[in-house]
């Protein structure tokens, strides 16, 4: 797909504003889809915690009010959040009673400490961006410290039959011109058996440059099941998919799936956890990958993202020769790069890794710390440094200029 030189330019130009992402005070790492009912345990929520996560999201099937309530104590006992569906949600005004509907969804979870938000829908298209304005407007005014939430659809979704705009620029723009949502989220599964789609980075570029001119956090959701077309990932592919995030100034990180979706069927495999309960290899790998997503995140949070391009064969965004870049990298490798101003006046840089089969050596100039995000310190270091990049990991750099 052709890149419009006026993308790039947005992509290495617009900066995010504090004002909105700084009401989000940490980073945040979710899933699709939690535990089953039976399996709506303490031990089973402490497991969540154990894996990294901040917020746990819904089962399958929407919970009773009852079983929300389960799930919103659990949470509250092993310091999670979590996200709740309730099959009163509507996606419309017009819909019968639906400001009592909404009440009764405030009034039952609201109060609880436990609450991190109400799921409303996922992937709408745009024509029903004015319902759904009316309905979080409303949530608001009821509740307005927990979050409507709301997933949109991926690049790869049809023109007008799903998005229900000619582009997927103009899709994302109305929603957050329409809905002005709280949190800027969607999904994109990169990994089909035999390729990878090719609008990866693009859709992460159209995404942060939105949500920058919105003022507001961006969460992706990853993809972690072979289902259908997608293959199933490698530890490689699940950590590039957490780094580029980073790389591209995402706020939040969320897995599909963490839980097996539906029924066992032999097409679907390598959900965290699997159909009967047991850890899938993946539980482990993510539960590594969001531990360093986490501690990389939060020291990105509080910052503003200048810049983000591509070093080495087979990048979509080049540094344009009129900005400069405070690092200099050097590989025979495929990177992407991302400074970040914090308002404390140190410049970061973090450096991800674009192949996620294969290491990569770099060679870095202008920085004079860096971070370990499993001490969660910073070391000085001695600019020109050399480093080791593992498949799809990232390392997180200060730099010299301010």
């Amino acid at each position: 797909m052709k890149k419009s030189p006026l993308l790039v330019a947005l992509l290495l130009t617009l900066i995010v504003s504090p004002s909105r992402a700084a009401d989000q005070d940490h980073f945040e790492v979710s899933y699709w889809l939690g535990p089953p009912e039976k399996y709506t345990t303490l031990d089973r929520y402490r497991e969540i915690k154990d894996a990294g996560f901040t917020i746990a999201s819904p089962p399958l099937h929407t919970p009773s009010v009852e079983l929300n309530r389960k799930i919103l104590d659990l949470c509250g006992e092993v310091g999670l959040k979590a996200m709740i569906a309730d099959a009163r949600m509507v996606t419309s005004l017009d819909a019968p009673d639906a400001r009592g509907k909404l009440d009764a969804i405030v009034s039952d979870y609201g109060s609880h400490p436990a609450l991190h938000g109400y799921f409303v829908v996922d992937e709408p298209s745009a024509e029903a961006f004015a319902k759904l304005a009316e309905v979080v407007a409303y949530l608001k005014t009821k509740d307005p410290v927990h979050p409507a939430y709301i997933n949109l659809l991926p690049t790869y979704a049809a023109p007008w039959t799903q998005l229900g705009t000619k582009t997927y620029e103009e899709y994302v723009d109305r929603f957050v011109d329409i809905v002005r949502p709280q949190v800027l989220s969607y999904d994109h599964y990169p990994f089909i058996r035999g390729y990878d789609r090719p609008d990866y980075a693009l859709n992460l570029a159209i995404v942060r440059n939105t949500a920058a001119r919105g003022k507001l956090a961006f969460w992706q959701i990853a993809q972690v099941v072979q289902h259908y077309d997608y293959r199933a990932v490698t530890e490689g592919e699940l950590r590039f998919q957490a780094m580029q995030t980073l790389a591209f100034g995402g706020r939040g990180l969320m897995w599909y799936t963490y839980w097996y979706p539906g029924e066992s069927v032999d097409s679907v495999k390598h959900a965290m956890i699997e159909y009967d309960g047991s850890r899938n290899p993946n539980y482990e790998r993510i539960k590594s990958i969001n531990a360093d997503a986490k501690a990389i995140g939060n020291e990105l949070l509080p910052a503003q993202s200048w810049a983000t391009y591509h070093v080495g064969a087979g990048g979509q965004y080049a540094m344009p020769p009129e900005l400069k870049s405070p690092v200099e990298i050097e590989t025979a490798g495929r990177l992407t790069a991302g400074v970040f101003h914090h308002p404390d006046g140190r410049t970061l840089a973090i450096v991800a890794n674009r192949d996620y089969a294969a290491r990569a050596s770099i060679i870095v100039r202008g920085v004079v710390g860096e971070f370990d995000p499993h001490g969660g310190k910073w070391t000085d270091v001695t600019s020109p440094i050399t480093r080791e990049l593992a498949p799809g990991d990232a390392v997180l750099f200060r730099c010299s200029s301010k």
